[in-house]
């Protein structure tokens, strides 16, 4: 649906266009925190806010207009004494004091535009306020439209945006939706389409617009080092700009992040798993009740949003996150040129040094000789030397130091050792060792005499090397199996192994 068809009003965005635009915006939006703070917004308490802050508006830029002609009064008097435009500078500081009157009068010198009632009865008519209604006390009713609403949040979202962290916990939210998704008695699963496919779409399409910020933001980083002239801005744009900061901090949180790639992996996967069976199904079934549509076009468009996230977590996201990489090494290129250039004056150094050296070497030797004596007397070389952090550490000293650390001398007996022995061997078990892979194989028998390794699936690493170990125990005595090998490889998921048949012993 177009958005204009959904509005039904065509006066909706005319305070945005008018000359107080800005004013206007301020008051719809006291209005709206108004509305969060208050159970019912009278009439009153409507146009007592709008009121207040049109005064404070006005004192606030009265003062502004003080401070700026304070800031100017000694350069006025400068120009005074200097005796030259006299009259010329009288006429244009008449002109700034009558601009200064009458912002500092906006409340009141806007022939009734500006008034609480006025305002409120504006915003009426564009559909930001519902029309009048009478509340219990007899008194009018101000109730801010669910458009309005909805439209102002998302101007506030915008504006008042820190772009702190917003990357990572898209991914973040999506990983804890799916995660919550596969529980067994996760309330999502009770209306899957608007508990778990829209809010992944949703915060999809949010992270789409934060990678285009992102590529954006180094557009206007690399223009803004392409227009400093002199070092000294260039660093303390480095320094200082927090914008900087921010955008590499979230950038390269989400690209070393260990745990970032296991989680895209992770919706990646189970997006597969919620795209099949009933939880499909109850999808495409409550998308037809909650749109009003059709089967078929419901079954559209879960498969269109399904399609998206996989080609986005796949595709989409990789490619951006690699242009980003390209365009940040961009950067660093451009930021290393303008600082050798910066710091050169614009001269390249490289190029005049090796030019002068050309130059010199075509000079008999005794002029080579004084040129290079001229340019060492040109050139200042300065030894600069730190104090490291080895030169404040304090001496410690050793835990036993002064003491007797040797090892005592102790004979051992016969018996001592054996004991030692024994216990070793127990502390530290063969995992394979003769009865282990007895034990193995008669849980492998069951009531069967024997074992065929080609009607058997070996699934583990375990398995094979238990039937490996079976191998070399064939000829051991206290084996109790007999092993018939044949040159026949067995191909499994794990490794390839000769085929074998083991049997009991027929005294058994």
């Amino acid at each position: 649906m177009n958005f204009f068809d959904y509005i039904k009003n065509e006066s909706f965005f005319k305070p945005f266009t008018l000359k107080y635009r800005r004013i206007y915006y301020d008051c719809i939006q006291i209005l709206i925190d108004k509305t969060k703070e208050l159970p019912v917004l009278y009439e009153s308490d409507a146009k007592d806010s709008i009121t207040i802050f049109l005064k404070n508006l006005g004192l606030q830029n009265q003062n502004k207009i003080l401070q700026e002609k304070a800031d100017s009064a000694p350069n006025i008097i400068q120009e005074a004494d200097s005796h030259s435009n006299i009259m010329q500078e009288a006429d244009r500081d008449s002109n700034i004091i009558q601009e200064a009157d009458s912002h500092a009068n906006l409340a009141e010198d806007n022939g009734g535009d500006l008034q609480a009632a006025s305002i409120i009865s504006l915003f009426r008519d564009c559909g930001w306020l519902l029309p009048r209604e009478i509340g219990r006390n007899g008194e009018y009713v101000v109730n801010v439209s669910i458009d309005c609403r909805r439209v102002m949040d998302f101007l506030r979202k915008m504006t008042e945006k820190s772009g702190e962290g917003m990357m990572s916990n898209r991914i973040f939210s999506m990983y804890e939706i799916i995660k919550s998704a596969l529980e067994e008695d996760s309330v999502r699963r009770e209306r899957p389409y608007t508990n778990i496919l829209v809010p992944l779409v949703d915060n999809e399409t949010e992270l789409k617009n934060e990678l285009t910020d992102l590529k954006e933001n180094i557009a206007t980083i690399m223009k803004a080092v392409i227009a400093f002239q002199d070092i000294n801005s260039f660093g303390q744009f480095i320094m200082k700009d927090e914008m900087l900061d921010r955008f590499f901090s979230e950038y390269f949180f989400v690209k070393n992040n260990g745990l970032i790639p296991t989680q895209i992996s992770f919706i990646r996967n189970k997006l597969r798993v919620l795209r099949q069976g009933e939880m499909f199904e109850k999808m495409v079934a409550e998308c037809t009740e909650n749109l009003q549509i059709n089967d078929d076009e419901a079954r559209q468009r879960v498969e269109r949003y399904f399609a998206e996230l996989q080609y986005f977590l796949s595709v989409e996201y990789e490619d951006n996150m690699e242009l980003v990489d390209r365009r940040i090494n961009n950067y660093y290129n451009l930021a290393n040129t303008r600082i050798m250039l910066m710091a050169s004056n614009g001269i390249r150094l490289e190029s005049a040094i090796s030019d002068f050296l050309n130059a010199v070497a075509k000079l008999p030797e005794d002029e080579q000789e004084l040129s290079m004596e001229k340019a060492a007397d040109c050139t200042q070389l300065t030894s600069q030397k730190y104090v490291g952090y080895k030169s404040f550490e304090k001496t410690k000293r050793l835990k036993n130091e002064g003491e007797n650390i040797g090892l005592a001398i102790a004979e051992l007996s016969e018996e001592e050792k054996n004991l030692k022995t024994e216990e070793l061997f127990k502390n530290a078990p063969n995992r394979y060792s003769v009865e282990r892979v007895v034990n193995f194989l008669e849980m492998q028998f069951g009531n069967d005499r024997e074992i065929n390794l080609r009607e058997r699936q070996l699934k583990t690493k375990e398995e094979v090397l238990m039937f490996a170990a079976a191998m070399l125990y064939a000829q051991n005595e206290e084996f109790p199996y007999e092993i018939e090998l044949s040159e026949e490889m067995v191909r499994t998921d794990i490794a390839d192994i000769n085929h074998m048949v083991i049997r009991k012993c027929a005294d058994e």
